[in-house]
């Protein structure tokens, strides 16, 4: 007895396979106008949340903070700035700083004796220490720069600034609040993350 073999693939027969992988396939595509080796490749690119990110070492488990691009200073220059802290931050394991204005004064450097007005803002508490003149408050704070009057990191962060210039800072808890100089007098947790506004006003 011959057996005679049907174009059946698992109850379905090879020609409807065919057919319905030829309705899938995808059409030609149009041919380009351009001369061979002109085309121009696509390209992706991440968004600028994603590389300011990467720039800082996110996902690379040693330093997931936000970049101090998320932190927005407002206020115009005539007033007292506020610091608005983003809410999902880890905290920080270096400093950053970016300048707000560039200054037209003379140049700090380690030793000077600076007025400055400042912000100083708790990531985490939100709490606000802040000295900032204006005809009802103080006058300017004097900070002698590298002597401990103000925590490593904002201490650090004045050298190369310029007199009337200021600058937002971020400053790691070991550099800041767990510092064992100047940290008493600001009372933030040892892990609290500081946001800084400071504006030099005179070099002495």
């Amino acid at each position: 007895m011959r057996i005679r073999a049907n174009n059946v693939v698992s109850g379905v027969s090879v020609a409807a396979v065919a057919a319905a992988l030829a309705a899938c396939s995808p059409s030609l595509e149009e041919p380009s106008d351009m001369s061979p080796g002109q085309e121009v490749p696509m390209s992706l690119s991440a968004p600028a949340s994603l590389s300011q990110a990467a720039e800082h070492g996110a996902g690379n488990g040693t330093d997931d903070a936000c970049p101090i691009e998320e932190f927005t200073v407002e206020g115009g220059s005539d007033r007292k700035p506020s610091i608005v802290v983003p809410d999902h931050c880890e905290t920080p394991t270096k400093l950053q700083q970016t300048t707000l204005e560039p200054g037209t004064g003379p140049k700090i450097s380690k030793g000077d004796t600076v007025s400055v007005n400042y912000v100083l803002v708790g990531v985490t508490s939100g709490k606000q220490v802040t000295s900032w003149t204006s005809p009802t408050e103080t006058t300017p704070k004097q900070i002698t720069v590298g002597a401990g009057d103000v925590v490593p990191g904002w201490d650090k962060a004045l050298v190369g600034m310029k007199a009337e210039g200021s600058a937002l800072v971020v400053i790691p808890p070991k550099q800041g609040a767990a510092a064992n100089t100047g940290a008493e007098d600001l009372d933030y947790a040892a892990d609290e993350t500081l946001a800084l506004v400071v504006e030099v006003q005179a070099v002495n």
